[in-house]
């Protein structure tokens, strides 16, 4: 007979509801500028490019939270306001146990993925989903001596989830992405263009705190993780009078020529009120 957490995988994987897919940009009709900046080191360029590819392979850039709210009845609506509460749940057991902030860029990188193919009726659904995300993350990007869940059980609320209801979403998160865990995120890019905007310490911690502060507003979501990371960038550079590397970071970030970083960066205004 299956094994307790077995079978609650078994249980999830039947509640599971698909999503209506979006369709993807059109990468391969992108038309590039003939000469853009690129990085004085050429292992930098390589990495930067190859984070790009990959950011686009596979992955939709999409606010999917709009999909939900069309949705007749109030299942769509408590999945878009669950994800705000454990968007912030993440944020803050992120700084509770001390993970690092790439941990707590890719475990609600994976919850959004997850989100973008299907959902789970129920608001304890959703927030395990959220609990699993960041428990997968923090085995991929956090040095443990063992490949396990260390804790025993969770807190969302007043809502109380044991390690094997946690065990058994994680199993259906990676079934629903396939297995591919290792997703781009914004914080994956910002090192790129701190590095262009040859930034300061004020600068770079201005920039790491607006970018944290992007995952709480799902609006980010319709642009691609380099976009939103050099808008936040830029962002801090103007906040901090450091026009020429405002326009450094653009410059480096803009290779075709239907870039949408003004719209992003547009989209992203509100965030000036936290620049101090």
């Amino acid at each position: 007979p299956p094994s307790y957490t077995f079978s609650l995988f078994l249980d999830y994987a039947k509640q599971f509801v698909p999503c209506v897919q979006h369709k993807a940009h059109a990468v391969a009709d992108a038309v590039p500028i003939p000469e853009w900046k690129q990085f004085d080191d050429l292992e930098d360029e390589e990495s930067y490019e190859q984070f790009r590819r990959r950011e686009r392979r596979g992955v939709v850039a999409c606010d999917y939270t709009e999909v939900y709210a069309s949705m007749s009845g109030n299942s769509g609506r408590h999945v878009v306001e669950q994800r705000s509460v454990m968007v912030n749940w993440i944020i803050e057991h992120g700084h509770v146990t001390e993970l690092q902030p790439e941990t707590l860029f890719l475990g609600i990188g994976l919850m959004d993925h997850f989100l973008t193919r299907g959902y789970l009726q129920g608001s304890r659904n959703v927030q395990l989903l959220g609990i699993a995300c960041i428990t997968l993350a923090t085995r991929i990007e956090e040095n443990q001596p063992y490949n396990s869940i260390m804790q025993k059980s969770f807190m969302v609320g007043i809502n109380l989830y044991s390690r094997s209801e946690v065990v058994a979403m994680e199993w259906l998160v990676q079934e629903v992405l396939d297995f591919q865990c290792f997703v781009t995120t914004v914080h994956n890019f910002l090192w790129f263009y701190l590095k262009a905007a040859k930034a300061d310490d004020k600068v770079e911690d201005l920039a790491k705190h607006l970018a944290l502060l992007t995952l709480l507003d799902h609006k980010h979501l319709s642009y691609w993780p380099s976009t939103v990371a050099a808008s936040v960038v830029a962002l801090a550079c103007l906040a901090t009078d450091k026009e020429s590397s405002c326009h450094r970071v653009m410059e480096t970030h803009s290779r075709t020529k239907d870039d949408d970083l003004p719209e992003c960066l547009m989209s992203l205004e509100w965030l000036i009120n936290y620049a101090s």
